[in-house]
């Protein structure tokens, strides 16, 4: 636990209470070692829930190196933290960049803001979070899930919560997040990988996070939520076809322009990432920021 306060410019991590076992600030999920620390008011750092409320200025979670921390898994922390910003830069939503942090201490860390904790004036507002596991009610944790399931589940919380008309925009982002996916490696999009948030507002897609190029995993991770085939088969996704599958729910064609539209935005991604990205992630064969051009010519996104 020293190391973790040593990179944080040595800011103490208080111990627990009496009884408070470390277990309780672990329940992030997910295979890579995490902790869910709160930053009190004088920067000491404390496990998530032994802290007050009125005490805490920073509620973070924090990510280490999968497996056995090797170089390569010390790059997939390293691409994270580097995705996010760029996309943030693209005016993307995903993790709040504002005190997003890659420490490089004797253990590579990324530490990220948490996007369901809103300290204000009035105290500290919990944001619900819901997975689409949870909204499709699958249990066992990495299952397979199709993406048409995903959708209908989604649109119906949509339509539920009287935001029938947000249900195009819903569609667009939710295809540019798996075009996302695909042009910066990222296998690991389980149903735990994409959530909903309600607040006083209504509901809406979680900000983009655990964006990984977990193609370079050591473990093999292949995607576990897939458009029906022939639509994806073999990695390959037939995009087009995947804007007809949606047509229950909007247009196909305006579907089909918008992701062209979205596809554009992503065209700055290499321009973004190549000089700060580490050599394995931008060389990686399996990720196509390099050739990014041609990707989207090919599948008829340019």
């Amino acid at each position: 636990m020293a190391s973790i306060a040593n990179q944080r410019a040595m800011r103490p991590l208080r111990p627990c209470p009496q009884g408070v076992p470390l277990g309780s600030a672990t329940g992030a999920g997910g295979n890579a070692p995490k902790l869910l620390l709160t930053e009190g008011n004088q920067g000491e750092l404390r496990l998530d829930g032994t802290l007050a409320d009125d005490l805490a200025a920073r509620h973070w979670l924090v990510k280490f190196p999968r497996n056995q921390g090797r170089a390569s898994d010390q790059n997939v922390l390293r691409s994270e933290y580097r995705y996010y910003l760029a996309l943030d830069s693209l005016g993307l939503e995903t993790i709040p960049v504002n005190g997003l942090a890659l420490e490089e201490g004797r253990q590579t860390s990324l530490w990220l803001p948490r996007f369901d904790r809103r300290p204000g004036a009035a105290g500290l507002e919990r944001v619900a979070v819901e997975s689409i596991y949870s909204l499709t009610d699958t249990l066992v944790p990495g299952s397979y899930l199709g993406y048409l399931d995903a959708i209908e589940a989604l649109v119906r919380v949509w339509r539920a919560s009287g935001q029938e008309a947000a249900i195009p925009g819903l569609l667009d982002e939710y295809l540019l997040r798996d075009l996302l996916n695909q042009v910066v490696g990222n296998t690991d999009n389980h149903g735990r990988n994409t959530a909903i948030l309600r607040d006083g507002e209504g509901v809406r897609l979680a900000p983009i996070y655990d964006l990984a190029p977990m193609v370079m995993d050591e473990q093999g991770v292949t995607r576990a939520t897939k458009w029906p085939a022939p639509v994806e088969q073999a990695g390959t996704i037939n995009w087009r076809e995947v804007c007809q599958l949606l047509a229950v729910w909007d247009d196909p064609e305006r579907l089909w322009l918008a992701l062209r539209e979205n596809a554009e935005r992503l065209r700055a991604l290499p321009d973004l990432l190549q000089p700060v990205l580490p050599r394995g992630t931008w060389e990686h064969p399996r990720i196509p920021l390099r050739w990014l051009e041609g990707y989207l010519q090919n599948a008829d996104l340019r």
